[in-house]
């Protein structure tokens, strides 16, 4: 909020309205502070692996080596920049009733921006009807759910190089993920309750940004995927960082409960790189 901002609040005559805008004013500060916090602290880990001391970070930035090694331990974590910044929106199909193909376990979209608060991020969820078009050219879409819900995400999974739907016949609900370099196709199985998600950030329609999708084959492989970006966060930020990826996560959940008791990377994670002079895509685990 910069100094004019301030004053249109204090210049404001009703006190409920100008305590409702100091408020806001004050909640929009500090989503910048723990943005402005986590660059920091991710610039400083950056240098110091570059064999830089925490003395000459400290020259470099005007603060003192003490100042330094406190400031890159405190606020939002560096891996939640695997999220982006600003403010993020967790997309979820409404679910009236019953099972929808492609849908999420219920439990997916709070769990998801409940992780997204803690890691400082402003989060909100929304919902929409499964089978119609959706506007994915926005900023900070984080969406829970499979192509089978939407044309516009049959559309967004199509930008993938490296992993593929299979091609299901007509009433066949076994969901699959093929490996198309490994020409393996991977699917739920074996004698544990055993699910597969799909996580990804693929490119805009509008080649704008980007958006992150979360797909578990079935409901609680969404849930799996919440559980590893919860726990191996820093290991996805290390290997994918900002570039567009794609992996997939092996889900153990309870059969009763359907609640996941082990996530771990099925695949490597697969970065997406694009030539523009060559206008192909090239794949690098």
């Amino acid at each position: 909020m910069s100094a004019d901002d301030v004053a249109r609040v204090f210049a404001i005559e009703d006190k409920v309205e100008r305590l409702k805008a100091a408020t806001d004013g004050v909640a929009a500060a500090q989503q910048t502070i723990n943005e402005l916090t986590r660059i920091r602290r991710a610039v400083i880990r950056e240098l110091h692996a570059d064999g830089w001391t925490f003395a000459r970070i400290g020259a470099a930035a005007g603060l003192s080596r003490a100042r330094i090694h406190q400031v890159s331990t405190q606020g939002p974590v560096p891996e939640g920049l695997f999220f982006g910044h600003g403010t993020l929106t967790v997309l979820a199909p409404e679910v009236r009733s019953g099972r929808l193909l492609g849908a999420p376990d219920p439990q997916a979209a709070q769990r998801l921006a409940e992780l997204l608060r803690q890691l400082g991020f402003a989060a909100n969820v929304e919902t929409f009807m499964p089978g119609r078009p959706l506007d994915l050219n926005r900023d900070g879409l984080v969406i829970l759910g499979g192509p089978e819900l939407s044309p516009s995400l049959r559309q967004l999974v199509v930008a993938d190089p490296r992993l593929r739907r299979t091609v299901t016949r007509a009433g066949d609900t076994r969901r699959g993920i093929e490996d198309r370099a490994a020409r393996r196709v991977y699917r739920p199985g074996g004698t544990e309750p055993h699910d597969i998600a799909y996580l990804a950030r693929l490119p805009r329609p509008d080649r704008r940004g980007s958006i992150m999708l979360i797909d578990g084959l079935h409901p609680p492989g969404s849930l799996g995927a919440i559980r590893l970006l919860a726990t191996r966060l820093a290991t996805l930020h290390e290997r994918a960082s900002s570039h567009l990826f794609s992996v997939l996560i092996a889900v153990r959940y309870d059969r009763a409960t359907g609640e996941p008791v082990d996530a771990d990377l099925l695949t490597p994670v697969y970065r997406h790189e694009t030539d523009p002079k060559l206008a192909t895509t090239r794949v690098r685990p």
